[in-house]
C-alpha cells in the first residue's frame, strides 16, 4: 500500500513574533495618541464611545505586547 505523504506546514514563529511586534508597536503608538488627545472612539454599529481612559490602558497593554513579541522575534536566539 502507498501511504499518502502528510501536508505539513512548519510555522515560523519567530517570524510571526516579528510581524507582531511592528502590529502591536504601531497600534500601541496610535492608542496612546488618542488617549493623549482624549479622543473617544465610537463603536461600529452602535452608540457608544470607547474613552481615552481605556484607549490609554488598551496602549500599556500593547506596548507589554510589543516587547514580549520584539523579544522572542529579535532578541532571542
Amino acid at each position: 500500500m502507498l501511504e499518502k505523504p502528510e501536508a505539513r506546514v512548519k510555522t515560523k514563529w519567530r517570524e510571526v513574533c516579528k510581524f507582531l511586534s511592528g502590529a502591536f508597536f504601531v497600534s500601541a503608538g496610535i492608542l496612546f495618541y488618542l488617549y493623549i488627545t482624549g479622543t473617544p472612539i465610537p463603536l461600529i454599529g452602535t452608540h457608544f464611545m470607547v474613552g481615552p481612559g481605556v484607549n490609554g490602558l488598551r496602549s500599556i497593554i500593547h506596548a507589554i505586547l510589543f516587547l514580549v513579541t520584539f523579544y522572542f522575534g529579535f532578541i532571542r536566539k
